[in-house]
């Protein structure tokens, strides 16, 4: 009955896009009308430059620094939601795979494993479509350190809004109910001047860190700068060896005041890591969302970029995966992928446009790259062109490297090959093509060639690839762009 029911409603949306123009049916995604005055879109992205198609007689190795950030999904889902206008800077098609869970399983000795499979590209016939997905080793109860936790809580102005400080006070709130009894907790807001308000308060104080979490309210400008350096004082006044220190910078990104210009956070941060305190970054609210800022602070403070938008992406982010998060496995984690000159033409990589490393990069032990928490797949899907198919021939190596985290020192590799093609791919490829097509079309890609938001339903639904709440929310999702954007 269930199927029926999507089913149903698959065919009710065609019959609606039909109606509309062909280009939009297949493949291209008319905007929607711009948001009513009063609801402008301040909201700030990285650039995205799209990947070309790379000769491999040019170049045939790619280098890519992982990353388990996923905002960027969470931000579209919230528009798309919204119907506000989609930037193609929103679109960051690498943060949208990383957002789901895959079942790949590690059970190697490695504390990263590559996992490649090669087929036919959905949207394009003539080509393939490669998929590199890294799994990290999952939690071990055993390992299961103290924390060490410094809120850094923006309660300018900016934040009145109910999805922004009134959604974040409830956020925290769940991660506090699930603080160890001997985790520490310090909290600093920041407005027109930045305030310590607890100073290393223990987990079993749980009544009285909520209390000072919930009579929190907005007003003045946005002093972040200030409340950075306030937090990174605390954190290191209340540093737990072998545990996970972490500064929780929530906010909407606006910096005004102070150390403000992005270069001068970016080295400030980039420092205070090297003292083994890492920075995560929690983005709320919509209209003067500052994702480059938190995009790029969070990758130079080894933490993630998160976006909340909802109570039950706050569950999903502090208490399903935050664990994991946490418990960081690789340290540093780059992959390099080698294609065979003699099978493979050409390559374009997807996504991860700001993440690409030289050779030397990749070689060198001390470039800084990604973290990966435990049990975290990352995700790479590269889109290739053969010359020639040879039966069992090597068309791809990959090479994982990375530092474990318990031996900071030791530069660790892990190799997996890939001969052949699938001719019957993976549930776990077929749900990533889904996601990277729409992703294409919400670009506008120019290669997104025959992709259509109809073959993306089709894919997923054919091949019951919704198997959780949240891929069945991504089916839902594309169904609401289908009917609410392409029909327009």
């Amino acid at each position: 009955m269930k199927k029926f029911k999507i089913l149903l409603g698959f065919i009710l949306v065609l019959t609606l896009v039909g109606c509309s123009s062909s280009g939009a049916t297949m493949g291209g995604a008319v905007p929607p009308q711009k948001p009513e005055a009063g609801d402008a879109d301040n909201n700030e992205y990285l650039e995205l430059r799209e990947q070309n198609f790379i000769s491999t007689v040019a170049d045939n190795i790619v280098n890519v620094s992982l990353d388990s950030s996923n905002a960027a999904y969470s931000n579209l889902r919230k528009l798309i939601n919204n119907l506000q206008s989609i930037p193609t800077d929103a679109v960051n098609i690498e943060q949208m795979l990383n957002y789901f869970t895959y079942s790949y399983e590690n059970d190697s000795e490695d504390q990263l494993k590559s996992y490649l499979e090669v087929a036919r590209c959905p949207w394009n016939d003539e080509n393939y479509l490669l998929s590199v997905a890294v799994k990290a080793k999952e939690f071990q109860l055993e390992e299961n350190r103290p924390n060490n936790f410094v809120f850094l809580l923006d309660i300018s102005g900016s934040m009145y809004a109910e999805d922004r400080l009134p959604l974040m006070i409830k956020a925290f709130k769940i991660l506090v109910d699930n603080l160890k009894d001997n985790d520490r907790v310090s909290i600093v807001t920041y407005a027109g001047t930045e305030s310590i308000l607890l100073d290393g308060a223990y987990g079993f104080e749980k009544a009285k860190i909520s209390a000072i979490i919930s009579d929190l309210s907005a007003g003045g400008s946005t002093a972040g700068s200030k409340g950075i350096q306030r937090a990174y004082e605390l954190a290191q006044k209340h540093y737990i060896e072998g545990g996970n220190n972490r500064v929780f910078l929530a906010t909407d990104g606006d910096f005004n005041v102070g150390l403000s210009k992005i270069g001068d956070l970016k080295k400030f941060i980039s420092e205070k890591r090297q003292t083994g305190v890492y920075l995560s970054l929690f983005g709320f609210g919509t209209g003067n969302l500052k994702a480059d800022t938190m995009d790029t602070l969070a990758q130079a403070g080894n933490g993630n970029y998160y976006y909340i938008d909802s109570l039950l992406e706050a569950q999903k982010v502090f208490i399903t995966e935050l664990g994991g998060t946490l418990q960081t496995v690789a340290k540093d984690a780059k992959v390099q992928v080698e294609f065979n000159k003699e099978i493979v033409e050409k390559y374009r990589l997807i996504g991860y446009e700001n993440k690409q490393l030289t050779d030397e990069e990749f070689d060198n032990s001390e470039t800084d790259a990604g973290e990966i928490g435990a049990g975290h797949v990352t995700v790479c899907l590269i889109e290739i062109t053969l010359k020639d198919l040879v039966d069992d021939a090597e068309i791809v190596r990959c090479t994982v490297r990375y530092k474990d985290a318990l031996d900071n020192e030791l530069n660790k590799e892990a190799i997996t090959i890939c001969n052949g093609i699938t001719a019957n791919p993976s549930s776990e490829f077929l749900f990533q093509s889904a996601v990277a097509e729409f992703g294409l079309v919400l670009r506008n890609s120019k290669y997104k060639h025959n992709a259509s938001l109809s073959k993306v339903v089709s894919r997923i639904v054919d091949n019951k690839l919704d198997s959780d709440d949240y891929r069945r929310e991504f089916l839902r999702l594309v169904l609401k762009y289908m009917n609410d954007y392409v029909r327009r």
